[in-house]
């Protein structure tokens, strides 16, 4: 095999050990979700077990970057991978954390002051944060703009659920388990704010992975 046909035959595994990593934190929120949405305590646990494993993916990826970079020859478009890559490892490991963070809470209240029109605004925001999460994913697989916008948008529509979660809990009732649940329902939906977040900031980097064009950062909240 030539020099260039190993390098590309790097690259091509670097893109799938992104993928197979962001499935693993993909599988992380989606496992926390559904320890919050069924108040699955063996499940939270799960997550927060799994997070090592997340983290020493990223380490790993991380490496492979750097080691790409310094023995092999790049040129822009395998140097515009392992710029997005570098980005990709650090949102993701991020992103994982915020499951871990809403695993802790799903395992950690009551869920005796749950409000349901709360739970179910929680679960759409969810859907939808997790959708745009795979949906950026894919995206960077592909190299695929079209993908990518659509993704950001989704990222947009379930960032909007913020403020319904907001609203449903103004109108709970005042008693002191429903306001302990609430007030981490509230946090378990900045938390899905924050993935969304993640996702749209993964999707806006696929036009400069596929073009070079440069990116320009979208308003979205953090």
């Amino acid at each position: 095999m030539g020099t260039r046909s190993h390098f590309q035959s790097e690259i091509e595994s670097l893109r799938a050990a992104l993928v197979e990593m962001a499935s693993l934190v993909l599988s992380q929120v989606e496992q926390a979700v559904r320890a919050w949405d069924e108040v699955d305590a063996a499940a939270a646990t799960g997550v927060v077990e799994g997070d090592e494993q997340v983290d020493i993916r990223c380490l790993e990826l991380d490496q492979r970057i750097f080691n790409i970079q310094v023995l092999e020859a790049p040129v822009a478009s395998d140097l515009r991978l392992l710029h997005v890559g570098l980005i990709a490892v650090i949102a993701l490991e991020r992103v994982g954390d915020l499951a871990v963070s809403i695993a802790t809470l799903a395992g950690g209240v009551p869920p005796e002051g749950a409000v349901p029109e709360v739970q179910s605004v929680v679960h759409r925001m969810s859907a939808r944060a997790v959708d745009a999460l795979a949906e950026a994913v894919q995206s960077i697989a592909r190299s695929d703009v079209d993908l990518a916008d659509r993704t950001i948008e989704d990222a947009r529509q379930a960032q909007a659920l913020m403020s319904d979660v907001l609203a449903a809990v103004a109108q709970a009732p005042d008693a002191h388990e429903t306001k302990v649940w609430t007030a981490a329902a509230v946090l378990v939906a900045r938390h899905l704010d924050r993935v969304a977040n993640n996702a749209a900031e993964l999707a806006g980097r696929v036009r400069f992975l596929a073009t070079g064009e440069a990116y320009a950062r979208r308003a979205t909240r953090s």
